[in-house]
């Protein structure tokens, strides 16, 4: 039998994408700015020397690497998807609408289980504990379906909002190639990352940057989407969706959007109080995390929390906080949520290797996955001993910096009820089954299901 990358070549023959690719790729690569000279011919002459082995045949598994990357750029990850092959999930190249519509990545041909083994979490039980977060990556019924089909359980819809808002400006996913390793907790971040960067799909050592702003549909079109998503999910999930308020009555509009969201169909509701992407007019181009301010925070989940159905579950999503500002924050919150989730992207200075920001007229940006992992490890052990010294309980949703089982398991040890991925989705889309199979039979804290 013929390797996947050798059908995958028969297939671009067939179809006469070959001779067509350098040229695509290169447009994509070049999207949204100029590569440096040097960089830009290498990859010029690899790409080419590719193209010419594709049509005479001379190619194999070794190429997968290069081959990725150029159908990544010149947006046909789908016959990669269609042969089984790793690719982002997100095309980076592509605007957020068509990206709702369109989950990238191949489909498992059986949904990734732990058998009937359950954990319990915000009142429930799932199966593996494993999820992705609220971004673009659950942010339709679409990505929903797509997510629960290759073994992702604990799913949070993309945050939603009272009205409808456009995207930033793109591009909006980047990948950080350079970033290989963790900050410390605490640490500011200077990330240098261009839009035309690659990480090869499945490494664990992927970190990315991203700048969205909070984009959402107007509330009848995310509403009807929603019901729609709930349907999709089975007894080993858990949809919760992510809202956020606005405006002068910050409070009313964060509880006017969760009691939308309820009417949808959430049984629990996330609260988003930890984005470094909302735009502003300061010199920086973002506003800080709402969670900074203690006060504000705390007045934004009471009012929601007595507008909710008391059988709506209520998660507050923080940022990482040092130590005195998370140790004052929590005890405030134990009594009004069920849950609390940490941590968002790091908000951080991004800018191309020519000193101009990555994203355009906007300097800060969320930086995330391996570059993460230490301060989303430091605030989980953190949360979790504020839990255990309250005496008030609540779950715990960890994440920052999971891009393979190990790092899974390291939150999950840390006392996390559940453990989510947004970069390590976005980089391997076989990093759920991955968990479920090292792990699987072994993870502790279960329970058998009902």
């Amino acid at each position: 039998m013929s390797s996947p990358v050798r059908r995958l070549r028969e297939d671009l023959v067939a179809r006469g994408l070959v001779e067509e690719l350098p040229a695509a790729f290169l447009a994509g690569v070049t999207r949204f700015g100029q590569p440096p000279r040097p960089e830009l011919d290498a990859l010029t002459a690899d790409v080419a020397d590719l193209a010419g082995r594709l049509a005479s045949g001379d190619v194999g598994d070794a190429d997968l690497p290069l081959l990725g990357r150029v159908l990544f750029f010149a947006r046909r990850s789908d016959l990669l998807a269609d042969h089984g092959l790793p690719t982002p999930a997100y095309d980076v190249l592509g605007g957020f609408r068509e990206n709702l519509a369109r989950p990238l990545g191949p489909v498992l041909p059986g949904r990734p289980t732990a058998g009937s083994r359950r954990w319990p979490l915000l009142g429930r039980t799932v199966g593996f504990p494993i999820g992705v977060p609220a971004c673009v990556l659950n942010g339709s019924e679409a990505w929903v379906r797509h997510n629960v089909a290759n073994g992702w359980n604990v799913l949070t819809y993309k945050t939603v909002r009272s009205r409808a808002h456009p995207p930033n400006e793109q591009p909006n996913w980047v990948f950080a190639a350079r970033e290989t390793a963790s900050l410390a907790p605490g640490a500011d971040a200077d990330v240098v990352a261009d839009p035309w960067d690659w990480v090869e799909p499945g490494s664990p050592a992927v970190s990315s940057v991203n700048s969205f702003g909070v984009p959402s549909p107007e509330p009848e079109e995310w509403m009807a989407d929603l019901a729609r998503a709930v349907a999709a999910v089975g007894d080993e999930q858990l949809l919760l969706v992510s809202v956020m308020g606005e405006g002068d009555d910050l409070a009313e509009d964060f509880a006017r959007t969760a009691l939308l969201a309820e009417e949808a169909g959430a049984s629990v509701v996330e609260l988003n109080l930890s984005c470094p992407n909302t735009l502003d007019r300061s010199a920086t181009g973002v506003k800080p995390p709402l969670c900074l301010d203690a006060d504000a925070t705390v007045a934004v989940v009471e009012h929601v929390r007595r507008a909710l159905d008391d059988r709506t579950g209520l998660v507050a999503k923080l940022s990482w906080l040092d130590e005195q500002r998370l140790a004052a924050l929590v005890p405030r919150l134990a009594p009004l949520v069920d849950g609390i989730a940490g941590i968002n992207t790091v908000q951080s200075r991004v800018r191309r290797t020519d000193g101009t920001p990555t994203f355009p007229g906007r300097e800060l940006a969320g930086l995330s996955g391996i570059a993460v992992r230490e301060p989303a490890l430091d605030f989980t052990r953190r949360l979790v001993a504020l839990r255990a010294a309250g005496g008030v309980p609540f779950d715990v949703l960890a994440m920052g910096g999971v891009t393979d089982p190990e790092s899974f398991a390291a939150l999950f040890a840390a006392g996390a009820d559940a453990v989510q991925s947004a970069a390590g989705a976005f980089a391997d889309p076989f990093l759920a089954a991955a968990c479920v199979a090292r792990l699987g039979t072994t993870l502790p804290r279960s329970v058998e299901d009902p």
